[in-house]
């Protein structure tokens, strides 16, 4: 069973999906690096949008896997 993304991990995905220009950078690495640097960046209105929805998508996993733990 995966674990529920966090608010970063929702935020990045959202980022890879809707980026302009899908040539300009392909390493996940990199990818990664530009996505935390804008994380960084946003004010507490914006970021408490991403974890509204990291919220609800955790609300949803565990109605689906309510004995789900995490055991790394």
């Amino acid at each position: 069973i995966p674990r529920p993304p966090n608010a970063f991990m929702l935020y990045r995905s959202h980022m890879l999906k809707n980026r302009g220009n899908a040539n300009a950078e392909k390493r996940q690495q990199e990818l990664s690096r530009i996505a935390g640097q804008l994380w960084r960046s946003m004010n507490k209105e914006d970021r408490a949008v991403w974890h509204k929805k990291a919220a609800e998508v955790q609300a949803a996993h565990y109605a689906k896997y309510p004995d789900y733990k995490f055991k790394p």
